[in-house]
């Protein structure tokens, strides 16, 4: 039965991480998707955190109402989303505390962004290409780690209040 209930969950978290991709895409660089990655790590553990950051990351960005990344842009993105799934079983015990889930935000935000604007020069690898993602890729970069921080800092204290924890949580 444990089984049955990781995988509901796993893929709740999935659809759910996946629905919001889709609900702030016309916001850019503040999103939902890191933080429901981060979720299934910290409500399922680091094996499922890992396969449900992959899962959601890959399948929204292969799905993305923008058009497919690149595939070493994509790849770039499922290890980010798989980093930041492993990021939230890590920092469980920690999330609680809005101030040390500013911080795996931070973390997980900024590993997610240097590998996916690396990934992004290898993809389109002029000289222009290489200006534009260090200038436009800063000032993203820089939105989407603050508004992170702010948006773990936020959540997961909530979410890790009360009963709502000791009901959800899988793995330890």
């Amino acid at each position: 039965m444990k089984g049955n209930r990781i995988i509901a969950y796993s893929a709740a978290l999935v659809a759910l991480g996946i629905g919001l991709g889709y609900a702030l895409a016309w916001l850019p660089n503040v999103e939902l998707v890191s933080f429901t990655a981060a979720l299934s790590g910290f409500v399922l553990g680091r094996t499922w955190g890992i396969i449900d950051g992959a899962l959601i990351f890959g399948i929204y960005s292969a799905l993305s109402p923008f058009g497919m990344a690149p595939l070493p842009l994509l790849l770039a993105q499922i290890i980010g989303g798989a980093f930041i799934g492993f990021l939230g079983a890590l920092m469980r015990e920690r999330l609680k505390k809005a101030h040390f889930a500013a911080i795996a935000g931070i973390i997980g935000t900024a590993f997610y962004d240097i590998i996916t604007n690396a990934a992004g020069f290898v993809a389109f690898p002029t000289k222009q290409a290489f200006l534009a993602y260090i200038v436009a890729g800063l000032s993203f970069s820089l939105v989407h780690i603050v508004s992170n921080a702010v948006i773990f800092a936020i959540l997961f204290p909530v979410i890790s209040k009360g009963d709502l924890t000791k009901k959800f949580i899988v793995r330890k």
